[in-house]
């Protein structure tokens, strides 16, 4: 789930004035993106959109450590409008998207039936998620700091996988960097909506690994990426990372 410029939903609070900073603090999580969604729901598809920009340089990673994705069946947790969703099904993939907002998935059923895309959105929370041995692979990117429950969100993704499946993810770290970076840069001093994001819900590569080892998903490779004009790879996952992990 992310925002135009870069990562959070853009809008402002209900009864702001015209051209007020936009503004999401206090709202819960789905809330923001219906809002968002609602507003301007081509805003996903963009491709000056920072999630766009984002997805020419995940997808590619992800096709070379999970990939060939034709024919395998593939879950989208916090599917968004669809991003890497469509990218997916354009690779051959049976794509389940499931997202907490219901607005942004009607966007996303939307925008993929204009693209000829077959792909199967659900709205649903990712702590509720009911699958077992379902998928080949599965994939929480952009979304996993934005989960009420991140516990009960990866329990339900181990068990939606098949054993030797294949789970992606992206998200953001908890340190100084990515504070600066993703909420003081992005959201205070950018043009991205404040309370996008909460510092709280990042997560450390390393509470993230054990997280999954304890649903018994190994991590195999972490990479870090950074923020410019256009996002890239960094050596190290100081502010934002992706990775993959097997079942």
């Amino acid at each position: 789930m992310s925002h135009p410029s870069a990562h959070g939903p853009a809008g402002t609070k209900p009864g702001a004035p015209p051209g007020a900073p936009k503004d999401y603090r206090g709202l819960p999580d789905h809330e923001k993106y219906d809002r968002s969604s609602a507003e301007n729901p081509e805003f996903w598809y963009d491709p000056a959109m920072g999630l766009q920009k984002l997805e020419r340089l995940r997808f590619p990673y992800f096709q070379e450590h999970l990939g060939p994705f034709a024919g395998k069946r593939a879950l989208d947790v916090g599917c968004g409008g669809g991003i890497l969703a469509e990218d997916l099904a354009r690779a051959g993939a049976r794509v389940v998207g499931v997202d907490a907002s219901q607005v942004t998935v009607e966007a996303a059923r939307a925008h993929a039936a204009r693209q000829g895309l077959e792909i199967e959105y659900r709205h649903g929370f990712g702590e509720d998620l009911a699958f077992t041995g379902e998928f080949e692979v599965a994939f929480a990117v952009d979304s996993l700091e934005h989960v009420n429950d991140l516990a009960r969100t990866l329990d339900g993704i181990a068990r939606a996988l098949k054993t030797g499946g294949g789970f992606g993810f992206l998200t953001h770290n908890q340190t100084l960097e990515a504070f600066t970076e993703i909420i003081w840069k992005w959201e205070y001093q950018g043009d991205s909506a404040k309370g996008g994001h909460d510092f709280h819900k990042f997560i450390t590569p390393a509470d993230l690994t054990r997280a999954l080892a304890d649903r018994g998903l190994t991590v195999r490779h972490i990479q870090g990426i950074a923020w410019g004009d256009e996002p890239s790879l960094a050596s190290q996952p100081t502010v934002s990372y992706m990775g993959y992990a097997t079942k």
